[in-house]
């Protein structure tokens, strides 16, 4: 699937780099990693200021469970809705979007039914229940260190 649902640790919800940075510097970041992504959701592919008005900078992360090591391995330009689908959990307790909005997007954009998505949620919800049991330690590696590309040189 292109698009799955990822939920966060309750312990590391709020351990993020956009925490540790400060606005001024996460907007610049997010907006480094838009013009690095040209503009486009790198998910469903749409872009900004065609099909949509803006994009989110997503942190992805990988789990090692055997050590309890959440790490920080990029980040990814996503469109509103593909961003809401990866944090569902949270977009619903914060009342963003309705979930059926949620739903369709996911089910247009991976090209099956809202079974599929409904079995899909229930393994992401199974997984986000065993890394609950987990004391994770957060590793946001260089990204705390980022500073902006001189333009033109990457």
């Amino acid at each position: 699937m292109k698009l799955e649902i990822e939920l966060i640790p309750d312990s590391t919800m709020m351990i993020n780099l956009r925490q540790q940075l400060s606005s001024y510097r996460w907007r610049q970041l997010s907006r480094h990693i838009q013009e690095r992504d040209q503009y486009t959701c790198q998910i469903c592919r749409r872009v900004k200021g065609e099909q949509i008005d803006k994009l989110h900078c997503h942190e992805v992360w990988a789990f090692d469970e055997e050590y309890g090591i959440q790490y920080l391995i990029g980040l990814q330009s996503l469109c509103f809705k593909c961003h809401m689908i990866k944090h569902i959990g949270f977009a619903e307790m914060n009342g963003w979007i309705e979930k059926y909005q949620l739903i369709e997007h996911f089910c247009w954009v991976n090209q099956v039914a809202a079974a599929d998505y409904a079995i899909h949620f229930h393994e992401a919800v199974q997984l986000w229940i065993a890394r609950n049991r987990i004391d994770w330690l957060v590793d946001l590696g260089d990204y705390t260190a980022y500073e902006m590309p001189k333009r033109g040189v990457e």
